[in-house]
């Protein structure tokens, strides 16, 4: 082996040991660190907060109060374990180690779409997500989303299908009140007027719904848009309403 290849193969070896030492020094000083302050940073979802910061506060007080504590006492994964059981409005939790010697807390939260009434049942409300998942209703906000009458979980997906076609249009979210789910058969509720309307096929849905609201801008203009009491677009290409008497 030449003096040359000696003093590269010594010089990494320098370097290896080097990096090693200080990587041992920086954990054995991180562990003799202590936390100095807990941030926690909750992003707000279409105006609604499920969650808020006291609430994740409290999930993680419960445990461990953070502040004072070692690093090497703190796990991140089980921070993120305490917020996820006490809050199942949390999305995704974030948890990590500022540099000033804080721990951050970053949580998003799931989007509700719709609110399940139990048609017939005592059970409590509760809502759907934009990924069709049951959520429990939140102590600290309550979402403005339409609400689904229905007796069980397969007619309230059926429901939730229709509430995903119709948000994808802003007019139409904001006109759907409510759903009624009644043996197969889909009614909206709408924030206008006074009737029900049968939806029919989801398959046709967005011509209906233009014809819906070609409906609605012409009795509008002529002022009698609560003289009906039942909208029908079960049958395409056109509509049947029939007025009270």
């Amino acid at each position: 082996m030449n003096a040359r290849r000696i003093f590269h193969v010594a010089l990494s070896s320098t370097f290896l040991l080097g990096a090693l030492a200080l990587a041992g020094f920086a954990t054995w000083e991180a562990e003799g660190m202590r936390f100095e302050e807990l941030r926690i940073e909750v992003d707000e979802v279409d105006g609604m907060y499920l969650v808020d910061v006291q609430s994740v506060l409290s999930a993680i007080l419960q445990h461990d109060s953070i502040v004072g504590s070692f690093y090497g006492d703190i796990s991140l994964a089980e921070v993120e374990m305490w917020v996820r059981e006490q809050l199942p409005a949390v999305h995704n939790v974030q948890v990590y180690t500022g540099l000033d010697r804080s721990l951050q807390v970053q949580v998003t939260q799931r989007r509700p779409i719709a609110r399940w009434h139990r048609s017939g049942s005592q059970a409590p409300d509760c809502y759907l997500d934009d990924e069709g998942e049951l959520m429990p209703l939140s102590s600290v906000f309550t979402a403005r989303v339409p609400v689904i009458f229905a007796p069980n979980e397969e007619a309230v997906q059926v429901a939730f299908a229709y509430i995903k076609e119709l948000e994808a249009d802003p007019i139409w979210r904001a006109f759907v009140d409510g759903l009624v789910i009644e043996n197969d058969a889909v009614e909206l509720i709408p924030r206008l007027g006074s009737a029900r309307i049968a939806l029919g096929d989801l398959a046709l849905l967005p011509e209906k719904m233009n014809q819906l609201d070609a409906f609605y801008r012409e009795q509008i203009a002529r002022g009698n848009l609560n003289e009906y009491k039942h909208i029908s677009l079960e049958y395409e290409g056109q509509i049947v309403a029939q007025r009270f008497y």
